[in-house]
């Protein structure tokens, strides 16, 4: 997170307000998720996929989701076909092409974070997965919570895995869950780098220089010649 005391204006994805100088943003948004329904609507032509939960995972840092991917493993085997723990013996070349074959997949973030949402849930939908999701709680803002598993750190991880293992095991209620549809605020998403980031880079650069400046003058390094770079 920038320090606000040093910048005029911000872009970044924690869930804060600082009126005109900062400007909320998430990677996920650059993700295709018009593709999502459409996917879903396959998945639901076709028989019940057989294969239990799949994830492509590189990063073997993120302890939380390796002890979560630990706990599942006991009840069933994740495939993985990243770097990380492969059990698979190939590395897997198209993360969606392999997601296909299975019901869940390992969405989890590296880390739980405010407003911290990269592009792994939407590559699970993009598969016709229901996601198993770790990261940041206020998901919902834009993803319908009927149509993915939200852990809320390690004392979730017990209920959570229960209900993961009643969905895989009651077709009737994976089928619910596949007739919803994910993303809900799509006028948002849709608007978001085509008109709101316009009208927060219109709204900095169309005022003077002068004006456009929002840091606090009394702040210990302020340098009057460096306004507004």
């Amino acid at each position: 997170m920038v320090d606000m005391n040093y910048a005029d204006y911000t872009i970044a994805h924690y869930h804060i307000n600082y009126l005109d100088k900062y400007f909320k943003h998430n990677v996920f948004f650059w993700e295709n998720f018009t593709d999502i329904d459409k996917v879903r609507k396959e998945v639901l032509k076709n028989p019940i996929r057989t294969k239990f939960c799949g994830a492509v995972i590189s990063n073997c840092t993120a302890e939380f989701r390796l002890k979560f991917i630990d706990k599942l493993n006991k009840y069933k085997t994740v495939d993985m076909g990243g770097k990380c723990w492969n059990n698979i013996k190939r590395r897997v070349g198209n993360k969606t092409k392999f997601l296909r074959n299975y019901k869940f997949t390992i969405a989890m973030e590296n880390s739980d974070g405010d407003g911290y949402v990269t592009e792994k849930i939407i590559q699970a939908f993009l598969a016709g997965n229901i996601p198993i999701y770790y990261g940041d709680y206020l998901v919902e803002e834009f993803i319908n919570p009927k149509t993915f598993i939200l852990i809320k750190g390690e004392k979730d991880i017990v209920a959570k895995i229960e209900y993961i293992k009643k969905i895989d095991n009651d077709d009737k209620l994976y089928w619910e869950i596949m007739k919803e549809k994910p993303i809900i605020n799509e006028t948002l998403i849709e608007n978001i780098d085509k008109i709101e980031i316009k009208e927060f880079l219109n709204n900095i650069f169309a005022q003077d220089k002068n004006k456009a400046y929002r840091r606090d003058d009394n702040f210990y390094n302020f340098n009057p010649d460096l306004i507004c770079q």
